[in-house]
């Protein structure tokens, strides 16, 4: 009886070495990716590039951690002012990823490199869609901000207004109230084209960085809630190991011959 205990005993380790080992395996893409956004988060795009692209190539299998990497890549490049290879990036995402938690950010910085492209028509479509589905999204204010720049850039400043002003009617503490106001008061004032181009390229380089920020944030928080999820799992495990050694006691002694 004590011999067959033994072996019972021996073949429960061997399984759970073996799931163990299974689960560090699948464990690899969060390690890759984890590394990839500590690069985008210090700035270093271009080997975060390179971490993203190798977690696409070794786990294709992986939709959750492919699709969100086809998102860092969009946004590395955007950050490098690559809009086109960005856009393509972001569309992957739109097109093949409909489930990924990144497909609302991947539509709407889809738009915001078509808008950097001067693609505008497009970037009005992406922008309309975008609000029009996601109205209470932390992007809806800014796309139907940046469609109400699209059409100032065709010079239809009417359309342009119109979405200035609905920006601060219906999102007043939003991020884009104070720069809708002041779209509006350029609009009207109508400044000299020098002092235009000066202050498009200002407010620019602003909303790039204030986005910018905005997706380290966006990162630095899943980082936790993946650092969470991890520990959530290694309680769980430590439990069933705790469970499994009250009910195997491995005897000192086991007599081979009955």
């Amino acid at each position: 009886m004590k011999k067959i205990q033994y072996y019972l005993i021996i073949i429960l380790v061997l399984l759970f070495f073996q799931s163990s080992f299974y689960a560090l395996n699948i464990t690899l893409p969060y390690v890759q990716y984890t590394l990839a956004l500590d690069l985008y988060s210090n700035g270093r795009y271009h080997n975060s590039i390179q971490e993203f692209n190798n977690l696409i190539n070794e786990h294709q299998w992986n939709a959750n951690y492919v699709g969100k990497a086809n998102y860092w890549l969009g946004l590395n490049y955007f950050n490098l002012k690559k809009y086109k290879t960005a856009d393509s990036y972001f569309q992957k995402v739109v097109n093949n990823y409909p489930n990924c938690s990144y497909y609302k950010h991947s539509l709407y910085y889809h738009g915001r490199a078509r808008y950097k492209r001067k693609h505008y028509n497009t970037a009005i479509k992406v922008f309309s869609g975008f609000y029009t589905r996601y109205p209470n999204n932390e992007f809806a204010d800014n796309s139907m901000f940046w469609k109400g720049v699209c059409h100032w850039r065709q010079k239809k400043n009417k359309p342009a207004l119109s979405y200035f002003y609905r920006v601060i009617k219906k999102y007043p503490t939003g991020n884009k109230a104070d720069a809708s106001r002041y779209m509006i008061q350029l609009i009207k004032g109508g400044p000299k084209k020098t002092i235009i181009k000066t202050v498009e390229a200002d407010t620019s380089y602003l909303d790039d960085w204030a986005e910018l920020l905005k997706t380290k944030e966006h990162a630095l928080k899943e980082k936790e809630d993946e650092i969470k999820t991890k520990e959530d799992t290694l309680k769980e495990k430590e439990g069933i190991i705790n469970h499994a050694q009250d009910k195997l006691k491995i005897p000192d002694t086991v007599k081979t011959n009955n």
